[in-house]
């Protein structure tokens, strides 16, 4: 780091998880509540869903109505390159498998701090959708249990889901960055702002670059590349099966139940399109998978059968949402208001399938 004392927010922790750099901010609540985690995107630290910067209103974060709620609501940011730096950069080989034992060790190390439930509804956006079983796998290996996964705009570890983006580079420290990255990422705030947020500024553009904005480890982002040491700062290396095996999407079985919510812009035209199948799909593998392990034991007749089918032909429907708003949805006071009603709605519905699904198949 060229700055011996980084700029950090009120709250905010910087500290080692898992033999990594790891920035977080736990905001507490109700400790009999389940813990809300956030995990960010490609880019980007988990400002982007506490805020902090001077000037910036609190309810424009969707952490401000998650405790709003009355749940408890930690934010894990994973090694970023960031201009000036907040975390050190000394993580270029960061993986999907460290940042699932990463932020399930940072979950771990508050619910004892602070003698939380150990219950835990896992929220990441963008990129963070490849860290959902690496993370329930090692918070079960801790203790913890993860009620549920909210997925922001997020995509899964499967191979090949998007092609990677233009220009792709690796900054000085070995983190990956592409052409017009923050340009891109600026322009969506820009109309969130102006269409849903009366044209207040939520973070102003040099404040977002700064403090918000950051290269990141590039095994992380599901381009079919890795970081080799060899060729530290310069290009990076083909690797077509590492960051898909470490997602490990194939274990359906340690999936939890899931939601997604997108936004409706075209400009995340992907997401608003893709991602209610996508899931759907995760998660229909997940309760098949519950089906074929169990049914030799509860004897499924073939009406239960029909139930259980009933109720996974309805998932689409059930498990999504529209919020107003592009990739951005959850940002500014609507946004962050409706995303956290949303949520626990979906929460709600998600509680009910589990235990009717229980239900069907103990007969």
């Amino acid at each position: 780091m060229t700055d011996a004392v980084p700029k950090l927010y009120p709250g905010e922790q910087l500290d080692d998880a898992a033999g990594f750099p790891v920035l977080f901010n736990y905001l507490p609540a109700d400790p009999q509540k389940p813990l809300f985690i956030f995990i960010p995107g490609g880019g980007h630290n988990a400002r982007i869903s506490y805020g902090g910067h001077q000037g910036s209103d609190e309810k424009d974060f969707l952490a401000y109505w998650v405790n709003h709620h009355g749940y408890g609501f930690l934010a894990i940011s994973y090694p970023l390159e960031s201009t000036p730096p907040i975390m050190p950069t000394t993580a270029p080989q960061f993986r999907i498998r460290d940042w699932g034992n990463q932020a399930a060790e940072v979950t771990h190390r508050v619910v004892k701090e602070h003698g939380l439930s150990g219950r835990v509804v896992l929220i990441s956006w963008s990129m963070g959708g490849r860290i959902v079983v690496p993370y329930t796998v090692a918070a079960q290996s801790l203790g913890l249990y993860v009620d549920l996964y909210v997925a922001f705009a997020a995509t899964p570890g499967l191979h090949g889901m998007r092609p990677p983006p233009l220009g792709i580079r690796s900054s000085k420290s070995g983190y990956a960055a592409f052409a017009n990255m923050s340009d891109l990422f600026l322009a969506q705030i820009h109309e969130q702002q102006a269409k849903l947020n009366g044209g207040r500024a939520i973070i102003p553009d040099d404040v977002y670059v700064r403090e918000y904005f950051g290269y990141t480890p590039v095994s992380l982002a599901g381009w079919n590349l890795r970081y080799e040491p060899a060729s530290h700062g310069q290009a990076f290396v083909e690797d077509y099966w590492m960051s898909t095996k470490d997602a490990a999407t194939d274990q359906a079985e340690h999936l939890p139940m899931i939601v997604t919510l997108t936004g409706s812009s075209i400009l995340d035209a992907r997401h608003v399109m893709m991602d209610q199948a996508t899931w759907t799909f995760m998660l229909t593998q997940r309760i098949t998978r519950i089906i074929e392990t169990t049914k030799a034991k509860t004897g499924l007749s073939q009406a239960r059968f029909e139930t259980l089918a009933d109720m996974v032909h309805s998932l689409p429907r059930q498990i999504s949402k529209t919020i107003p708003g592009n990739h951005y949805f959850f940002l500014g006071e609507r946004g962050a208001r409706e995303t956290a009603d949303a949520i626990f709605g979906l929460l709600a519905m998600a509680v009910e399938f589990e235990s009717r699904l229980q239900e069907v198949l103990s007969g």
